[in-house]
């Protein structure tokens, strides 16, 4: 009696590393093979979701398709290649993401084994670009770069990569994600407060490295600002406890119910305490005490707009502003085109979905500026372009319940000609539904995608208003606040425009347009 033929699932369930099954897949995509719909369900550890859940066979052929960027940064040679993938195969869209990775639509899966070709070729890889396994790591987007910094993280954030792609055998297949924060960074970009497991860098009064070790962060629907464990990490140490961290949400994070099945809800089962009790347990050893924490930079002034002088003698990098993130593929080309005329050594990607242009010869910073600038890039944004996100929405995620991305652009522009002098810094985040992507809960102001009645009592896209989010370390943040008040998406900005001419005619004492969102009482 020959042995049954396991259907792709069926090999995953089977599988403590879907990753082995999904290689085998790609195989047989080079050699011609067809993939069936038994494999879409696989595509996430390769960083794809189908655009939009439809029964639509148009929509169903179409991917985004998510690429790794390890260190944030991605070298000439890398985007070249990225931008003749986002002109040729995804229809010229290409979005930055806040986990600091590229974004591609319109992908096909008959496609792919060019695709790869094209990204194996410069050393990238959509591998564990998603799935439910370690996600690629949040890090500073110019640590080695930026003389400011507190330590270059560079070689941790690849050591911990590479170490969780060599065991993948180990670490591929998990409850659901988890994500990592390493970071050095003197502005602290990384955003530490959200993440399931983070090492921040501070200098000790002797001089010395260590890294504040928090855990059990994350938004969506069950957020939560990371708790900090009380303990310092050592360099050398990084690696070992991110593994452990990793393993024990393996072992014991909840297979059972997907809703449940985060870092966060792990911790607040055990407590804190016999978490890291584990985590002590399984290195081997105590990790040093460290009860005060760093002091951390508020989330409005993570940035690095502008030109600035590298470490590295006579180079320069350069900050500029995206409109939500969305880089249209003509211009991506262009950047790159700019990028190569003047030796630029590459771009990095930032956690707000902007990005910035290092290796920069000094001598050509301000040429470079105004060439990038000339495309709609500013460097010297205003508050608007420079810290307003947003997700994919409905346009292509079948989780958002309005559109987002090109209405988020009309938004911003809409915003910057309706307030010209507006200069204080705020933060502005749309997202297409509950889940957060665009980071709503931690924002100034926060719309949350919903239908709403409009003034004929039709149901029309609007947003949910949140008010008066913050990070700034663990003690120091907050999420926002529910105001109860929705509005139309016709009338977000003009909701927006009458915040700011309510602050200009009776801030309420307060100093500050961020202080005021957090006193202002909303009509509803």
């Amino acid at each position: 009696m020959t042995k049954k033929e396991l259907s792709p699932l069926e090999k995953l369930k089977a599988s403590r590393n879907p990753l082995r099954v999904i290689d085998d897949i790609y195989k047989e995509a080079q050699e011609g093979i067809p993939l069936s719909d038994d494999y879409i369900g696989l595509l996430k550890w390769y960083g794809m979701y189908p655009h939009i859940n439809s029964q639509n066979l148009e929509d169903k052929k179409y991917f985004m398709k998510r690429i790794k960027i390890v260190d944030a940064k991605i070298n000439l040679e890398q985007l070249e290649v990225l931008a003749k993938i986002g002109q040729k195969y995804a229809k010229g869209l290409v979005d930055f993401t806040t986990r600091q990775n590229v974004q591609f639509h319109y992908i096909e899966i008959k496609d792919l084994p060019e695709i790869f070709k094209l990204l194996d070729s410069v050393g990238l890889t959509s591998r564990m670009a998603s799935g439910d396994g370690p996600r690629p790591i949040m890090t500073s987007p110019i640590a080695g770069i930026d003389p400011e910094e507190i330590y270059d993280v560079s070689h941790l954030v690849k050591e911990v990569d590479s170490y969780f792609d060599k065991n993948d055998d180990r670490f591929s297949n998990f409850g659901r994600k988890y994500k990592l924060g390493i970071s050095g960074c003197g502005r602290h970009t990384a955003n530490h407060e959200v993440q399931d497991v983070a090492f921040t860098a501070f200098k000790t009064e002797d001089g010395d490295i260590l890294f504040d070790f928090t855990i059990a962060g994350g938004l969506s629907k069950s957020k939560q600002i990371a708790y900090r464990t009380n303990k310092y990490v050592k360099e050398e140490q990084v690696k070992d406890v991110a593994a452990v961290c990793a393993e024990i949400f393996r072992d014991h994070g909840n297979r059972e119910n997907r809703n449940k099945a985060r870092v966060r809800h792990l911790v607040n089962d055990w407590g804190l305490e016999k978490f890291v009790e584990e985590i002590e347990t399984r290195l081997g050893y105590k990790l040093q005490d460290g009860f005060e924490e760093p002091q951390i930079t508020p989330h409005e002034n993570r940035n690095h707009f502008g030109i600035y002088k590298a470490k590295q003698e006579g180079e320069s990098f350069i900050g500029f502003a995206t409109n939500s993130g969305r880089i249209a593929g003509e211009d991506f080309q262009s950047i790159s085109n700019i990028c190569k005329k003047y030796g630029v050594k590459g771009i990095a990607l930032t956690p707000t979905q902007n990005f910035i242009l290092y290796g920069i010869k000094t001598q050509d910073a301000q040429t470079v500026a105004d060439e990038i600038d000339a495309l709609g890039y500013p460097y010297a944004p205003t508050p608007f372009r420079a810290r307003l996100q947003s997700c994919t929405g409905n346009e292509f995620c079948k989780f958002g319940i309005t559109e987002t991305k090109e209405f988020s652009k009309v938004v911003v522009k809409q915003l910057e000609e309706n307030h010209p002098d507006f200069k204080e810094n705020v933060t502005i985040a749309i997202s297409g539904c509950g889940n957060s992507c665009s980071h709503p809960q931690i924002s100034d102001i926060g719309f949350v995608g919903t239908k709403v009645r409009d003034e004929n009592n039709n149901r029309v896209e609007g947003y949910d208003v949140i008010l008066g989010g913050q990070v700034c370390g663990v003690e120091g943040s907050r999420f926002a606040h529910k105001t109860g008040v929705k509005v139309t998406a016709d009338n977000l900005v003009g909701f927006i425009g009458d915040l700011i001419t309510s602050y200009k005619t009776d801030n309420l004492n307060t100093s500050s347009f961020k202080e005021y969102l957090n006193e202002v009482e909303l009509n509803k």
